[in-house]
């Protein structure tokens, strides 16, 4: 029959196991004190503490030197690994705060996605290398009606915006730029004025989103009616439509930086078509840290562009 005692063993103080194992490898009550940073009288108490809670010796007393007890050894045996694992508790706990927090869940239009965003991301990425970035790209119409707002930290997307789950802040104004073959007689321009769109062949795209409807209200509202040849839905493919002289297209000044070569240019568009872009986040929540590290990297880099 158990003695009754040693079912009522139901926690053992851990700072107890730890002088036991110190005590142990140390041969010595001096050694383990040293250890631990405690005092020899400090380490006694705590083994005889922990002898008096198993109800039986962990060492021999013999002249001033002590001995571990085969119980003690057949103890420190069992719990071993149990304190080697107590001892990773630090590092596991530090993983999973890290892990917590260098996640970094970007949603994005699909023409930031190819043009703004990979740029913000190499120097956001230089300053915080083990972070873990994920890029969803997502049009305005499914950010507006996407009830998901947890599964991401920070998006970005055009003004306005009216979605009372999000809050939002504008972070770039801009104005659109007209992308123009090497072969077309408007490359050499300094600028262009909306009126030189008349009868052009337009690259147009194939959305209701703010960007297209707001270039196709200023073209009604001047009475310019371009020749609209191909629509399509990417304003990224648009502008590499341009280099292959398919036609001219309006572009966001980001999706312009990419495309410009020697055979594209990126011209001002007068009167100046005006846009804003903003960074939301879900309602209720806070922007992490790195979320605010890649805003501020990607108001450097579009202000910079900008200021080209």
């Amino acid at each position: 029959m158990h003695d009754k005692k040693s079912w009522e063993i139901k926690f053992v103080n851990i700072k107890k196991l730890n002088a036991f194992r110190a005590v142990l490898e140390s041969n010595s009550i001096t050694g383990a004190a040293d250890k631990l940073g405690l005092t020899q009288s400090g380490v006694s108490r705590l083994i005889l503490s922990l002898e008096q809670e198993l109800d039986f010796p962990l060492f021999n007393r013999i002249k001033g030197k002590i001995q571990v007890t085969s119980r003690g050894e057949s103890f420190f045996q069992e719990i071993e690994p149990l304190l080697s694992g107590i001892d990773q508790i630090p590092t596991i706990a530090r993983q999973v705060k890290q892990h917590q927090y260098s996640r970094l869940r970007i949603i994005t239009l699909n023409s930031l996605a190819h043009s703004l965003v990979p740029v913000a991301l190499k120097g956001f990425c230089q300053k915080h290398p083990h972070a873990n970035v994920s890029v969803t790209i997502k049009s305005r119409k499914e950010l507006i009606h996407w009830e998901g707002g947890e599964h991401f930290d920070v998006a970005l997307a055009s003004l306005p915006f009216e979605q009372r789950i999000f809050k939002k802040k504008p972070f770039i104004k801009f104005s659109a730029v007209v992308a123009i073959s090497d072969k077309d007689p408007l490359f050499n321009k300094k600028e262009i004025n909306i009126n030189d769109l008349r009868k052009k062949k337009l690259i147009s795209l194939e959305t209701t989103g703010i960007f297209q409807t707001s270039i196709k209200k200023k073209l009604q509202e001047l009475n310019v009616e371009p020749l609209v040849k191909i629509q399509t839905t990417s304003m990224l493919q648009s502008a590499q439509m341009v280099a292959n002289d398919i036609g001219i297209a309006i572009v966001d000044p980001f999706i312009g930086n990419v495309i410009k070569s020697n055979k594209v240019s990126i011209k001002p568009l007068k009167p100046a078509i005006n846009f804003d872009y903003a960074y939301i986040w879900p309602e209720g929540r806070e922007l992490s840290y790195l979320a605010e590290e890649f805003i501020l990297e990607t108001v450097k880099i579009a202000k910079k562009i900008i200021n080209k």
